[in-house]
């Protein structure tokens, strides 16, 4: 094995460095139809970006499981497949209609999605077949979430309302209803009995589940919200709009802590970094920018795309952003200077996924 000095390395005595294990890959997928798997700090193009997924059409969303050996596929005909994150093998074909906003379970035994019929579903990854069918609300489903024990399953839907079930039988245990327009999005805070929904209304609501009350209405977006997370202490919750603003709030008071404005007016898209200290904010525009959590400060643009941004994402553990573009480009980043690591390129269409 070889071995090296830091002093070999003009490292000098105090000075910060980033140490990571070694491979290091970047997953991307793409409205061309194809995910690849691009090692990070490779020095060729050919080791660099290998397609690992050629679907029948369009993706439109990709998801790596929890463990990150298998990869969950979603294209636009509601075709679902299940292969090897890093040989591609066709593990399983999800039966039946899938919708994009779906979801691992904890332990990657399961998938949840919106399906046909106003309902949702649960797959087994293994053989690709529905266990579970949640039947219960009038309009489409449009998200379905599994709470952090996998216990339970949360959906939302555009009868206005999201609903809580059991994930082993899928019996409906309580419905939230208060929104006045279609419910976006539906997720557990880490807490497991804290539920966040989105709406259209422009508004977000938190949900205590073993009350079945709602004890915060988030309210200050001019117009529909588009997503939403937790802070990873559960403490704070980012909102994104399509007022063109994205919003950090209180979870206990509901207070707005800030409000950071997206370029041209438009989010596409928007995270807290794991420590939670940071919130990456994507725009209709060729730029990412890092903003301070607390003060709303802008840290770092991270220039280089030659189009709009799409997907944004950090690392595990922080170090680093990935982020995929209109321009059919995938650019990982220094999350600690804002410098461009790399570059890759072999996509034919705008990426949907960077991970």
């Amino acid at each position: 094995r070889e071995h090296q000095t830091l002093e070999s390395l003009d490292i000098l005595d105090g000075e910060i460095v980033n140490v990571v294990l070694s491979p290091l890959r970047c997953l991307t997928a793409s409205l061309d139809g194809t995910c690849r798997v691009c090692a990070i700090g490779s020095s060729s193009d050919e080791e660099a970006s290998a397609i690992v997924a050629s679907e029948s059409g369009p993706i439109l969303s990709a998801l790596l499981s929890p463990d990150g050996d298998r990869l969950l596929t979603v294209c636009s005909g509601g075709d679902g497949s299940v292969r090897g994150a890093h040989t591609g093998e066709l593990l399983a074909h999800i039966s039946g209609w899938i919708g994009g906003s779906c979801a691992w379970s904890p332990d990657g035994s399961s998938i949840v999605g919106p399906s046909d019929a106003c309902t949702a579903k649960v797959w087994c990854p293994q053989t690709g077949r529905c266990i579970q069918v949640l039947t219960g609300h009038s309009e489409d489903v449009k998200s379905a979430a599994f709470s952090p024990d996998g216990e339970q399953i949360v959906t939302a839907s555009a009868d206005t309302t999201a609903a809580v079930w059991e994930a082993t039988t899928g019996c409906l245990l309580l419905r939230l209803a208060g929104h006045g327009d279609i419910v976006r999005t539906a997720l557990f805070g880490p807490d497991g009995v804290t539920v966040l929904t989105t709406s259209m209304d422009g508004t977000g609501r938190l949900w205590d589940v073993p009350s079945n009350t709602c004890f915060q209405v988030l309210e200050g977006h001019t117009k529909a919200l588009s997503g939403a997370q937790f802070s990873p202490d559960g403490q704070r919750i980012l909102t994104a709009s399509f007022d063109g603003t994205v919003r950090v709030w209180e979870q206990c008071t509901g207070e707005c802590l800030l409000m950071l404005p997206a370029e041209n007016s438009v989010v596409n898209a928007a995270t807290f970094s794991p420590d939670g200290n940071s919130v990456l904010v994507a725009s209709a525009s060729e730029r990412l920018r890092l903003f301070c959590a607390e003060t709303g400060e802008c840290r770092f643009t991270f220039t280089g795309h030659e189009d709009w941004v799409r997907v944004a994402t950090f690392s595990s553990d922080g170090t680093l952003v990935a982020s995929g573009s209109y321009d059919g480009t995938a650019r990982i980043w220094s999350a600690r200077d804002g410098q461009c690591i790399q570059k890759f390129d072999g996509h034919h269409g705008a990426l949907v996924a960077a991970a």
